[in-house]
């Protein structure tokens, strides 16, 4: 760990609020690398050198301050990580004077210093585990020593999973530090479902890859439950929508089966921002698949042909929601039976196509399916 000019100068904007007085921060080679006085930056510092070799704080009285090179009156006093010196850190004015603030800004330097390597460290092992699970998914096939690897990166490659994905809506969350945002999701993710039987890692800005371990205690509608808070706490937190899609297969080493069966899964739930499971998909998957330039074409030798007349639509919806039932359409509808004939008639008459009929009526569930695709 090494006190660089990007973090010295965060230091430095953190505690200038408080301390009036200059402070300046050195690295091993006596650079003054930030100070609340710009022009001291990129200047030799002959006191920090020695505080470096010493390990020891440094007063500088006036006599000093005229005989060391780059130096003021104050005091110097070592930065150390695990034992180390790596920096030093300084404060003008009388030295007993502002000791005590000097001691006070070292210490939550130190902190600082800690907290940026332990975070740093984090981060290059999230990094390492996520470039593996890129590498796993798009694997043809895999050998001992890739899965002993990441086994080694804490990866449960051995087990049998499921493969889950959870997309964000970005638009809307402009006002917030993505980064945190899914520091804090991945903590919360682990409240709700723990450790041992989940892994939760970044799958691009927006979005999140679980695998969930298939055992024989897994159960879908209490995974759905988990899944259902987690999305409602996230929801409620940020005001933000989240759309999850869950695979069907079960794969044990290779895991790409799952994840494509995840992300069809996410199609369909990100037009209602819902969960869905791709083993409760049916017609859905079929349509999934279809070219849009085939979907509108498809529509406009349909629904398109009434799309003068919206009464025709809502009617036709109406219709279909009631399981073609005449007489439950009109009660719903607040219309007369005849009323309801002479519409189903007139789809008819403009569509060619029967809604009365199976294969119509087929047809037209179909194009009320693909006309709200298309329109969210």
């Amino acid at each position: 760990m090494h006190l660089s000019p990007k973090l010295a100068a965060k230091i430095i904007s953190e505690v200038q609020e408080v301390v009036k007085e200059d402070i300046i921060l050195v690295d091993i080679n006596g650079i003054i690398t930030s100070s609340t006085d710009e022009s001291r930056i990129g200047s030799f510092h002959e006191g920090a050198t020695i505080v470096i070799k010493s390990k020891q704080k440094l007063y500088i009285d006036q006599v000093k301050a005229r005989v060391l090179k780059g130096v003021k009156a104050g005091i110097n006093m070592p930065i150390m990580f695990n034992k180390k010196v790596i920096g030093v850190i300084g404060i003008t004015g009388e030295p007993k004077q502002v000791e005590p603030y000097a001691d006070l800004i070292r210490r939550m330097t130190e902190l600082i210093i800690q907290e940026a390597y332990y975070t740093e460290r984090n981060e290059w092992e999230i990094r390492g585990i996520e470039s593996y699970l890129y590498e796993w998914i798009n694997a043809s096939s895999v050998d001992k020593d890739f899965l002993e690897r990441g086994f080694m990166l804490g990866i449960p490659v051995y087990d049998t999973h499921v493969c889950t994905l959870m997309e964000l809506e970005i638009q809307t969350l402009n006002n917030y530090d993505i980064h945190r945002i899914q520091k804090e999701i991945i903590e919360l993710f682990y409240s709700i479902f723990g450790k041992e039987k989940h892994f939760i890692v970044r799958w691009g800005q927006e979005r999140f890859l679980i695998l969930k371990k298939m055992d024989a205690s897994y159960n879908q509608n209490y995974f759905y439950s988990q899944l259902n808070d987690f999305k409602k706490r996230f929801e409620n937190r940020y005001k933000s929508t989240l759309a999850i899609g869950v695979g069907k297969t079960a794969c044990k080493h290779m895991i790409n089966k799952s994840l494509k069966e995840a992300q069809k899964a996410l199609k369909v739930a990100r037009k209602n921002k819902g969960i869905v499971f791709y083993e409760d998909l049916i017609l859905e998957i079929i349509l999934e698949d279809i070219p849009t330039e085939m979907q509108k074409d498809f529509l406009k030798r349909t629904i398109h042909m009434m799309e003068k007349d919206q009464t025709l639509i809502e009617t036709l919806q109406h219709y279909i929601n009631n399981n073609q039932s005449i007489k439950r359409t009109a009660e719903k509808m607040n219309i007369h039976i005849n009323t309801l004939h002479y519409r189903l008639n007139k789809i008819e008459e403009l569509t060619g196509i029967n809604p009365k009929t199976t294969e119509g009526i087929v047809i037209f569930y179909i194009s009320l399916m693909l006309l709200n695709s298309l329109n969210r």
